[in-house]
């Protein structure tokens, strides 16, 4: 960089803090956070930020919270990003654009969305599913409610709002079942559960 005195060799730093997380679409290495930050190293490469296929995007205007790993098919690897108030898919789909290549795709999958906490998603034989701040969500290539007459009302009428963060899932295959651990009344950790069958579509 040339001054009005000097020259001076300016080195690009690396170290690359994020505030919502990490996630592997291998073989790069994802990172995540506030103001919709999304950005992603060279393949392969840890310490490299700034190459080619290196990207970074700001994709809305909230935190990003989560990110999960996508069969991507053709264009694979791809992931999932869940921002408080969007669902976001990445892809890798190199194209030319002018005499450079864009390496990324980002859709927004849904913008009418929400997540209660970022441990809430889980990854069920290919279908992701998580809560919202005031339902239960899906998505199978598209987004969806989780119909749930039975305990819904129940669930976000006693759940300890303040501790929302510490609500977490976990799966039990033998029984098709998905559980969602969460703070009830004024508990400050998880003392209750509700739970989905996904095979028998009930709560």
């Amino acid at each position: 960089a040339a001054t009005s005195s000097s020259t001076q060799t300016l080195t690009y730093d690396n170290n690359i803090a994020v505030s919502g997380g990490v996630c592997v679409l291998y073989p790069y290495t994802f990172v995540y956070g506030n103001n919709g930050l999304i950005q992603n190293n060279s393949a392969g490469n840890l310490q490299n930020w700034v190459g080619a296929d290196a990207n970074q995007n700001n994709v809305s205007a909230t935190k990003v919270v989560k990110g999960m790993p996508l069969r991507g098919g053709t264009t694979s690897p791809a992931g999932l990003f869940w921002s408080t108030d969007q669902l976001t898919r990445v892809t890798y789909a190199p194209q030319q654009v002018g005499t450079s290549t864009v390496y990324w795709r980002y859709d927004i999958i849904s913008s009418q969305s929400s997540i209660l906490s970022s441990q809430s998603v889980i990854e069920y034989d290919g279908i992701y599913y998580w809560c919202g701040v005031d339902r239960f969500l899906m998505y199978n290539g598209v987004v969806k409610e989780i119909p749930n007459a039975m305990n819904q009302n129940y669930f976000f009428d006693n759940l300890n709002y303040s501790q929302r963060q510490k609500v977490w899932a976990t799966k039990v295959p033998r029984f098709g079942e998905i559980w969602w651990f969460y703070p009830k009344g004024d508990s400050d950790e998880c003392n209750d559960v509700i739970i989905f069958n996904t095979r028998e579509q009930t709560w």
